[in-house]
């Protein structure tokens, strides 16, 4: 029986051979930031994958529109997924995604709830927000659920990433990926707040609230309050 589910995305960095990084997931921020926006499309949230999957414990390859992910030296899941084709292999086994893997800024982006259910992950929706929470671990991640392409939401979204993009120029310190915690979009009023956590180059690790207003030009940033979170204990689970 087919689940209706909430599927968010991932985004890769296009890569032609096997890729393996390990996450350390009980670092600051608990090591899932990612180097794209995630983005929903039909109701399905798509995130930047290759952060998620290596956060899951995976190694990526990917070869002219065909990613694959698995375990190396396990004998965990395999995954294989094509952009723009609904149907993905689970070790072998044909199952049809509701949404396809697309690409986005160089990014491969596939759906999350299949990869995250395969690695053992639980995805659950809580108002406006995502928890994935590893079964035998304490460990969870949280995200908001990203808006639709189009939308003012989405374009405060991308004001805030375009502030990172330039960071370096601003701070002298180059950003490496964020997520997305939580916000609050009153495009009738023309304000908007987003908490950001960040990571640098120099491996240190941000918690971001900016406060924006919506202006002819579009949103503009207002304020930024920054605070360094150098202990896991200190993020917001």
């Amino acid at each position: 029986m087919k689940k209706t589910v909430l599927v968010m995305a991932l985004a890769l960095v296009l890569l032609p051979a096997a890729f393996a990084q390990k996450v350390d997931r009980s670092q600051p921020g608990d090591g899932l930031f990612f180097d794209v926006l995630p983005v929903t499309i039909q109701g399905y949230v798509l995130v930047p994958a290759r952060s998620f999957i290596e956060w899951l414990g995976g190694t990526v390859e990917y070869h002219s529109g065909h990613l694959t992910a698995y375990q190396f030296r396990s004998e965990g899941p395999r995954i294989e997924l094509w952009i723009g084709d609904g149907t993905a292999l689970w070790s072998g086994t044909e199952y049809q995604l509701d949404v396809a893997p697309v690409m986005i800024q160089d990014r491969v982006l596939v759906p999350l709830r299949f990869v995250a259910e395969a690695y053992g992950v639980r995805v659950d929706a809580e108002g406006h927000t995502l928890q994935l929470r590893f079964g035998e671990y304490w460990q969870k991640a949280q995200m908001v659920i990203p808006p639709p392409p189009g939308s003012y939401e989405r374009a405060a979204w991308s004001k805030v990433a375009s502030w990172y993009e330039q960071a370096g120029r601003r701070l002298g310190r180059e950003n490496v990926g964020i997520r997305i915690l939580a916000n609050a979009i009153d495009a009738g009023n023309g304000v908007a707040s987003l908490t950001v956590m960040a990571k640098w180059k120099d491996h240190s690790v941000t918690q971001d609230e900016f406060s924006l207003r919506l202006r002819r030009s579009g949103w503009q940033i207002s304020s930024r309050k920054s605070t360094a979170i150098d202990q896991i204990g200190k993020f917001p689970y």
